[in-house]
């Protein structure tokens, strides 16, 4: 699984917290703390990046800071139609049309204002929207009445219901990340913040349980910002932020090993003088006794060899 640098592409747009999505060829960047536009995307056939224009409701940020409207939001696409819903936008879900670069907004009441920091899963014709929070400060929403309720998005009518779930459920869920395993009709959610659990949701029954993993490995700190991709038989579960800066490997060096912190320099005003000259002084002597020990070795040498010769009543 070789990674390829592509960071010599010229074009890029620096952003943050971005939420992106695929259309066959081309990935749409969209939303974040940003340095160009509202959107941006990359031809993956031709390594290319550039900021398209966009028409229609184009979603705003009341505090004008571009990005912001759609910051720590998920989007999902379906068919051309790209959806964001969240965030500053409010009780809004905002849909690109990628074949005509155009916005369109719904505007519902049924669904949580500013919601953020959820995970997204596209379920047929459905997204469901499950955990987050609903507060513009970041903080995780706390299921106080043991409930976790899911938002479901229907995108053929454009409208919302929201079903609760039962059994084993989170005290709360962001910053985490989820995949559909449609052979098993669940969804598995991975971590998040203050939480090193993986949770799995019946999609008929909506049952949340902990399933049981039957090796060790994994992160078992706290993990949170990352991805979970499902490819094949295998999820892939990469980035987001760690507590602690330890990985797992599958290739074991003997001869690497843990390097020692770095000692913190010392500040002029927690010197000791004194010791430092006794220090150095004592240094000085050990070379002198050195030196003439040195030199008392060579010097039969270097007499017999007779090359060289050196005035030695001149040396110290």
């Amino acid at each position: 699984m070789p990674w390829t640098d592509l960071s010599s592409v010229s074009g890029v747009t620096c952003k943050a917290s971005a939420t992106a999505c695929a259309d066959k060829t081309t990935i749409y960047y969209i939303g974040s703390s940003h340095c160009g536009g509202l959107v941006s995307k990359f031809d993956m056939i031709f390594l290319q990046w550039s900021e398209p224009t966009t028409s229609g409701s184009i979603p705003t940020s009341p505090y004008e800071r571009p990005g912001e409207e759609m910051k720590w939001v998920q989007c999902v696409i379906l068919g051309h139609k790209i959806y964001v819903y969240g965030r500053f936008t409010a009780y809004k879900m905002n849909i690109l049309d990628t074949s005509k670069l155009f916005w369109s907004t719904f505007t519902l009441s049924l669904t949580y204002s500013r919601m953020q920091l959820y995970s997204a899963i596209l379920l047929n014709d459905s997204i469901l929207y499950i955990g987050g929070t609903f507060s513009s400060s970041g903080g995780c929403q706390t299921n106080s009445n043991q409930e976790l309720p899911i938002s479901i998005f229907n995108t053929n009518d454009n409208t919302w219901r929201i079903v609760t779930t039962s059994g084993q459920i989170p005290t709360s869920k962001c910053y985490h990340a989820s995949v559909y395993i449609p052979q098993h009709n669940q969804i598995l959610l991975f971590y998040g913040y203050n939480d090193i659990t993986i949770n799995s949701l019946d999609t008929l029954t909506f049952t949340l349980t902990i399933p049981v993993i039957l090796n060790s490995g994994g992160p078992l700190r706290l993990l949170v910002g990352h991805t979970a991709t499902l490819i094949g038989a295998y999820v892939f579960i990469a980035f987001g932020n760690h507590k602690d800066s330890y990985k797992w490997v599958t290739i074991y060096d003997p001869i690497n090993s843990i390097q020692p912190i770095p000692a913190s320099p010392t500040s002029p005003s927690n010197i000791n003088i004194g010791a430092v000259i006794a220090g150095a002084i004592g240094l000085l002597i050990i070379g002198i006794i050195l030196g003439g020990m040195i030199i008392g070795f060579l010097r039969p040498i270097i007499e017999r060899a007779n090359i060289n010769r050196v005035n030695y009543d001149q040396l110290p």
